[in-house]
């Protein structure tokens, strides 16, 4: 496992500089942004767009992935396995999603070329219940078949099996973190539970700030299992107001996350990246090292993605913001 975390943390070194960000952040054209982009990174070299520049960043994610758990054994690469399903779990969610808008015909090749599709079969003219149906093997099918619902109206129907999907990702990984000793447990339950809380309440802010629900509704929404917030205390969370929530928040240290509704998923993403430092810089648990120092070189990619989204639109200050440190 040691021989792993430093192939890991060599990986690490190849992170975008401070003047890399700079060159990025000061320039406005997207051509030569990728020119700026394919100097530092051999695998761009064919690229042409920023579509091109985004799936060559993530096909190489992939392959990063794949060349660390190939040194992993049992537990250690169950547990690693899983917790980077998510993206395949964000690809059903894309296909789903096209399933239901009628547009398959129009994302079917980008969702083919995903790299995390090769254990999922989509094609042109698939239902739903095909879809799910050719789940039948995965661990994904008992989730998602109760949505085989045909009355269910498009939205509801994306946004709860959203919901569905990522609740069975968050009970996967705690019920894996079971198998370890009892001191990785708790640290990997703590990990994992800083994660939850941070998804549960962006989930309570929207759904209160944006959606017409009752309280019952909301808490169905939440995922059990966030660090300090049992069912109970999940259940008053989604019982107070949103005035009430916000101030909850204020004096915790969750608290600036909604100062800036605009920016209040960058700030999510910045308390995310806070996590994943920690365990670099504690190494208290040589998967969660392992597992922080992936995402945070994803989140390094995505970094570089959003920058090449920005133009004469936005500020200095507005661009420096899209940036997520380590």
């Amino acid at each position: 496992m040691k021989d792993v975390l430093v192939k890991a943390k060599a990986k690490m070194g190849k992170l975008p500089s401070d003047n890399l960000y700079n060159n990025l952040i000061h320039e406005s054209n997207l051509d030569r942004k990728i020119e700026i982009l394919k100097k530092e990174y051999n695998f761009l070299h064919q690229a042409k767009s920023k579509k091109d520049v985004e799936e060559s960043f993530f096909n190489n994610f992939y392959e990063e992935l794949k060349s660390l758990d190939f040194f992993l054994q049992g537990i250690e690469s169950e547990f690693f396995k899983a917790y980077f399903d998510i993206y395949e779990i964000y690809l059903i969610q894309r296909i789903i999603q096209s399933i239901v808008n009628d547009t398959l015909e129009k994302n079917i090749l980008s969702l083919s070329k995903d790299p995390f599709s090769k254990n999922i079969r989509v094609k042109l003219g698939m239902s739903l219940k095909d879809f799910v149906y050719s789940l039948k093997e995965s661990k994904y099918y008992r989730t998602l078949l109760p949505f085989i619902n045909e009355k269910m109206d498009k939205d509801s129907l994306i946004f709860l099996s959203s919901n569905a999907l990522m609740k069975f990702y968050y009970r996967d990984l705690l019920k894996i973190a079971k198998k370890f000793n009892a001191k990785q447990r708790v640290l990997i339950e703590n990990f994992i539970g800083e994660l939850i809380n941070l998804s549960n309440f962006e989930m309570v802010f929207r759904l209160k700030k944006f959606f017409n629900l009752n309280d019952n509704e909301i808490f169905n929404y939440l995922i059990e299992g966030g660090k300090g917030y049992n069912g109970d205390r999940l259940k008053a969370l989604s019982n107070l107001s949103i005035d009430e929530f916000l101030d909850k928040l204020s004096s915790s240290k969750y608290g600036d996350i909604f100062d800036d509704i605009g920016y209040s998923h960058v700030r999510i993403k910045k308390m995310r990246m806070k996590i994943f430092n920690d365990e670099i810089v504690k190494q208290r648990s040589d998967i969660l090292s392992l597992i922080s120092a992936m995402r945070i070189i994803r989140i390094n990619y995505g970094n570089l993605i959003s920058l090449l989204e920005v133009d004469e639109s936005f500020t200095l200050s507005e661009r420096y913001e899209l940036v997520i440190e380590r």
